[in-house]
């Protein structure tokens, strides 16, 4: 999958989803842009939690990741970079 934003000049790439996600479309979802960075899909959290961060921009924003996708991620990432299938985890 790959969308367009004209905006930003920036295209998004599917890269992989929460694997319990039973395949719904609100999931924590990884994503390639075209300028070689990531976009994360949130779950978006309160004004509590964003009160504790330090020095967040009027530009910027948050949201949580669980463990599930960033292991994921992060298997994905260094098998497809360095050819290495990492076993998994205790968590």
């Amino acid at each position: 999958m790959r969308s367009h934003d004209d905006e930003d000049g920036l295209s998004l790439t599917f890269y992989c989803k929460d694997p319990n996600s039973n395949q719904d479309n609100e999931c924590e979802t990884f994503y390639r842009t075209s300028r070689g960075s990531w976009l994360v899909q949130v779950k978006k959290r309160g004004p509590r939690v964003g009160a504790q961060f330090v020095g967040l921009g009027e530009d910027e924003t948050f949201g949580e990741l669980s463990e599930r996708i960033v292991n994921a991620f992060v298997r994905k990432y260094v098998r497809e970079h360095y050819g290495v299938d990492l076993p998994k985890g205790a968590g």
